[in-house]
């Protein structure tokens, strides 16, 4: 079994020092929230009255929603613990510590899915069902908005009774629930401003070893969130092939191609499992959740499997397959546009 919670090079220390600003940061807010939440939802009704903020409520709402269900899974996280401390059957021990936060992890994505679906409206159109049965896979993703990082879950892992572990980026680890049971579960956070590229490299194609049967992995080749601005950034800073490319990918960024490559360098067995999805982009950033632009939206999801034996083996090969790849997901995410607009 791999190693838990791998990350770039922490210390203990930086861990315990994060998680003593980080969690009662959270209680904190949430108990302020709770307990002032008359005088908060009435304001919010009443700035809600501009239709620059109609969403105002529902995100004040969704945002106390989300702080309990952090604060909650940091408390069960923690009997967690205890009950694993107390335990004496070694055999049993770390595979049902695995399992209880894998559980809790479900939880979680399973609270904030049914936030968005009672505050917001929310519904899923789920196509190319077709492609989650089978072996395990990697799981390739787009990367809109940070509530599709509850979708391999959800749609995928949960079902099936799989376990994913996650390539994350550092910053993540600001999020309690995350950190905790991220570190406990062999997941890796990725240091993007890191030194030594090779090693974090090394760190992602490490996820692939020890995999047992109803495991898999997953990553976001984007590396972070797409918007149109970030799009332009991107794009001013490259220029020949690479530009040529990026500039066919109008609702992607282009992939970061260490991480991807590395896990098809390391992948000996597993097929790749493509996630295109539009309509969580309006839930991208606070602005996006007060003006209203996300009630009542619908999130189309649709999948698509390449097997193991249709992936190359060869460097250029495997970088050639992943622009190819990136441009059929530019031609799903257009379709599921046009299909939402119809």
């Amino acid at each position: 079994m791999a190693a838990l919670g791998m990350t770039y090079m922490e210390t203990s220390w930086h861990r315990t020092r994060r998680r003593m600003l980080t969690i009662p940061a959270y209680f904190l807010a949430t108990v302020c929230l709770s307990v002032t939440l008359p005088i908060w939802v009435l304001l919010s009704a009443i700035i809600g009255l501009h239709p620059k903020f109609r969403g105002c409520l529902r995100c004040g709402l969704f945002l106390a929603g989300y702080l309990w269900c952090e604060s909650i899974g940091v408390v069960i996280s923690f009997f967690i613990w205890i009950r694993h401390e107390l335990r004496r059957d070694v055999r049993t021990q770390a595979q049902d510590f695995l399992q209880a936060n894998f559980k809790l992890q479900c939880w979680w994505a399973g609270g904030l899915e049914w936030l968005g679906r009672r505050i917001f409206g929310i519904r899923f159109e789920v196509s190319g069902s077709d492609a989650l049965v089978g072996e395990r896979v990697i799981f390739i993703s787009r990367h809109a908005s940070i509530g599709d990082t509850i979708l391999p879950v959800r749609l995928y892992g949960q079902p099936g009774n799989r376990h994913l572990r996650y390539v994350l980026k550092r910053e993540l680890l600001n999020d309690p629930c995350l950190d905790i049971v991220g570190n406990r579960l062999p997941n890796y956070f990725v240091d993007r401003f890191s030194d030594d590229p090779a090693n974090e490299r090394d760190g992602v194609a490490s996820l692939l070893t020890g995999l047992s049967g109803c495991e898999g992995v997953v990553i976001y080749p984007e590396g972070t969130r797409f918007s149109a601005t970030k799009r332009e950034h991107v794009l001013e800073k490259l220029s020949g092939d690479e530009r040529i490319h990026a500039e066919r990918w109008t609702h992607l960024l282009p992939p970061r191609y260490g991480g991807i490559l590395a896990l098809l360098q390391a992948n000996q067995q597993l097929d790749l499992l493509f996630c295109a999805h539009v309509g969580l982009e309006g839930s991208a950033d606070f602005y996006s959740l007060m003006n209203g632009s996300w009630e009542n939206s619908t999130i189309k999801v649709h999948f698509w499997r390449v097997p193991f034996d249709e992936i190359p083996k060869d460097l250029d090969g495997q970088r050639n397959f992943i622009i190819e790849s990136w441009d059929r997901m530019q031609r799903e995410v257009s379709w599921l546009h046009s299909a939402g607009a119809g």
